[in-house]
């Protein structure tokens, strides 16, 4: 084992038990990326870190270099977890999934541990669906795979009535340009929630209305889009869908 060790803030994003004593975790740090460790004896019940090492708990940590994976040295709380609900967590495993998907190990993307935290800290004060598809909206754009909105993907112009969205084409076609009836229809008022959850202020949102129709409908999109993009089913939105 490598005696080189490190220590950063850290968010867990996901746990699962380890062999007979130990959890195996991933988390999204501050300075460090995505990181992938073991806590070794972490399951025994009188483990201090093992009752810390949980899902969307904030922390210090250090942690001694692997190879591939990671161990962990010690750890102490860095903030106080909010008592989430059913409803709350289930949003907030759908934030933990994506972000762990869509990020890379040892990627320092300190914008997005920011964006999440913020977005842990958002969950039990505002509506928790609305919360996490803003967090989504923003993430994507952070990873680079934005979709195109305010406009055709294709030709550039102002889209009307008729306009879709395209996975393949990774943003809105116009009328014009799609080729058929494929993609979730882009309405007047996704367009103006989607441009209201991408400029929303995260440490101090302001109030505004939406749509229940136009919530339900970006929902669709980026949802479908996600799939897409990493190739895999959300096991978070079969657990939502199941709340539902």
């Amino acid at each position: 084992m490598s005696t080189l060790s490190y220590s950063d803030e850290i968010i867990i994003l996901r746990v699962k038990n380890w062999q007979t004593a130990d959890k195996y975790a991933v988390c999204f740090s501050r300075l460090h990326g995505k990181i992938t460790f073991i806590a070794y004896g972490a399951k025994y019940p009188r483990s201090i870190t093992g009752r810390l090492i949980q899902p969307f708990a904030v922390l210090n940590a250090e942690f001694y270099e692997g190879s591939s994976v990671d161990k962990l040295k010690n750890c102490e709380v860095l903030q106080r977890t909010e008592t989430l609900t059913i409803e709350q967590m289930a949003y907030a495993s759908l934030a933990a999934e994506v972000t762990e998907l869509l990020t890379e190990t040892g990627d320092a993307r300190e914008e997005i541990y920011d964006l999440l935290l913020g977005t842990l800290g958002l969950l039990p004060k505002h509506n928790a669906r609305l919360v996490v598809l803003a967090y989504l909206v923003k993430l994507l754009d952070l990873a680079g795979i934005g979709p195109v909105y305010e406009r055709c993907v294709t030709c550039g112009r102002d889209f009307g009535s008729a306009a879709v969205f395209s996975n393949e084409q990774g943003g809105v076609l116009c009328g014009a340009c799609k080729t058929g009836t494929e993609g979730w229809p882009v309405t007047v008022e996704i367009q103006k929630l989607w441009r209201t959850l991408a400029q929303l202020d995260w440490a101090s949102p302001a109030a505004f209305s939406v749509k229940g129709s136009a919530l339900m409908g970006l929902e669709r999109i980026l949802h479908s889009y996600l799939v897409y993009q990493i190739e895999r089913p959300l096991k978070s939105l079969d657990f939502i869908a199941q709340l539902k």
